[in-house]
């Protein structure tokens, strides 16, 4: 009985290089390393029901996710998801997501140019979010073959806690910032979301309650915690995946697949 589950951490996935990125042909080493020890990959609510204790999983698995809703990540990552029969969530800024057809993705013709997290950032400011983050027609065909789905990074993206000083008024506003996000998944693709992830990875007591009373039921941290059955749901770390292959990603999936000796190299070493 398999009593830990990785919960792998993206961002991008593309050419060019920067913060927080992975190359297209390492991303690929790393799914085909997962492919070859068997790993089944865990959509959102499984992976909910493992950590609630609902679901035993006979097969070493992972649950992947990519932060924001950067285009790259249907340029790029999908087609390797696809081709491995593997599945993954982004947690998705939903104000960011835009309109329009699909893009072409790697492998055909003309794929479209994605950017680095800095030029992203840009283009964010600027309000030229279309360049760089995904459409809502691109989820739904990655949703429709049963590859990404889409989870709530908030509607905005904003930190309240350095925005607003007076602890009320920030509830408010990330509630009404959560409740957006929760309507907009709903209304695009008829999924009533029951995963947050928090935005650079800052919570409190009184987000995780406001997140609660929303209708969120799994909470997703940038902590670095060995994930196992029965562990606290509003309080989920990830392992961050850097840009390497072979030995360093193989290490990795060992210890955050092992909870005992995953725990202790934590607090000797960090990961």
């Amino acid at each position: 009985m398999i009593s830990t589950v990785p919960v792998l951490m993206f961002h991008h996935v593309t050419p060019e290089p920067g913060l927080v990125t992975i190359a297209p042909n390492t991303f690929e080493s790393q799914m085909a390393y997962l492919a070859k020890k068997n790993f089944k990959t865990l959509r959102a609510n499984e992976f909910l029901e493992f950590i609630r204790g609902k679901l035993v999983l006979s097969q070493p698995s992972v649950f992947i996710t990519f932060d924001d809703g950067y285009l790259d990540n249907y340029v790029y990552a999908y087609p390797v998801l696809k081709r491995f029969g593997f599945s993954a969530t982004i947690f998705g800024i939903t104000g960011w997501l835009g309109e329009g057809p699909v893009r072409n993705f790697a492998g055909n013709e003309r794929n479209v140019a994605c950017p680095n997290h800095n030029a992203c950032a840009s283009a964010i400011r600027e309000n030229r979010h279309d360049q760089v983050m995904l459409r809502w027609s691109e989820v739904e065909k990655m949703l429709g073959d049963g590859t990404m789905e889409l989870h709530s990074h908030t509607h905005s993206h904003k930190r309240w806690d350095k925005i607003v000083a007076d602890g009320d008024v920030r509830q408010t506003l990330l509630r009404e910032d959560l409740e957006k996000s929760r309507r907009a998944i709903e209304r695009r693709l008829g999924i009533q979301s029951s995963h947050l992830c928090w935005p650079q990875g800052y919570f409190d007591q009184d987000y995780q309650r406001v997140a609660r009373d929303v209708g969120f039921r799994a909470l997703y941290t940038t902590q670095k915690n060995v994930v196992t059955a029965g562990c606290d749901p509003f309080s989920i770390g990830r392992m961050v995946v850097r840009d390497r292959a072979d030995y360093w990603f193989a290490s990795r999936i060992w210890l955050y697949s092992r909870p005992l000796i995953g725990k202790l190299y934590s607090r000797i070493r960090g990961f």
